[in-house]
């Protein structure tokens, strides 16, 4: 009889652990599913940023590009640059380390300062006659980089004008 009441006390503990073991697994297991998520997350955020950044710089581009042709090689010429920017359509794809796979759309419009159209076509528009005495310019630079769920589109507009 003194053998057998041990026997009983061991029976009775026997299970505590394996119930604990299963609740710390499956809790590890959530904790590390749920810093997996989170990493996973923040690797796909730092790399949409840097694409967001490289289609700026390519909106960016576009527009200087088109600043430059629109005003040289002759820019005291209001004619002519209103001309320009008239029959602007400029599209660049980047083959460059820091812009590569990113591409540029550039469009101008060109208002005098009445706030119609230009038409350079019309020679009364210019001279000290002329209908106006300024042209604005309002260039419209579309950089977009990156393709599928990691794109970005970025616009960026700059106005010049011209006396």
């Amino acid at each position: 009889m003194f053998l057998s009441a041990p026997s009983l006390e061991l029976n009775r503990q026997g299970g505590f652990l394996l119930p604990f073991a299963i609740f710390l697994l499956v809790g590890l297991s959530v904790m590390a599913l749920a810093l997996w998520r989170v990493t996973a997350s923040s690797n796909i955020s730092a790399v949409q940023e840097v694409i967001s950044v490289q289609s700026f710089y390519a909106a960016e581009s576009g527009a200087q590009r088109a600043m430059a042709s629109l005003f040289f090689p002759d820019d005291s010429d209001r004619q002519a640059i209103d001309n320009r920017c008239s029959t602007m359509t400029l599209n660049l794809n980047f083959v460059d380390d820091g812009l590569n796979q990113c591409s540029a759309s550039v469009s101008c419009v060109c208002r005098y300062d009445t706030a119609s159209t230009c038409d350079a076509s019309v020679n009364a528009n210019y001279g000290p006659t002329g209908v106006s005495a300024e042209s604005f310019y309002q260039l419209t630079s579309v950089g977009q980089c990156g393709s599928g769920s990691t794109s970005a589109v970025r616009t960026l507009e700059v106005e010049a004008y011209a006396p």
